[in-house]
């Protein structure tokens, strides 16, 4: 199963998008903004977690600190 987000600007677009999927037999389900934030979050950390490891004074001279 594959998964695709499209952001619309209009709910009649919403509306239109969600009646095609359902006339080509596949599911939908709409986000909230929250979900999507929290969704491109977890993108971020998962990314993040395949960088390597710095130590604390590498991240507090990058900071400035």
């Amino acid at each position: 199963m594959e998964t695709v987000l499209i952001n619309v600007e209009k709910k009649s677009d919403i509306a239109f998008l969600i009646s095609l999927a359902k006339k080509l037999g596949m599911s939908d389900k709409a986000l909230t903004h929250s979900e999507v934030e929290d969704w491109k979050l977890a993108q971020k950390i998962e990314a993040g977690m395949k960088t390597s490891t710095v130590s604390r004074s590498e991240v507090m001279k990058a900071l400035g600190k």
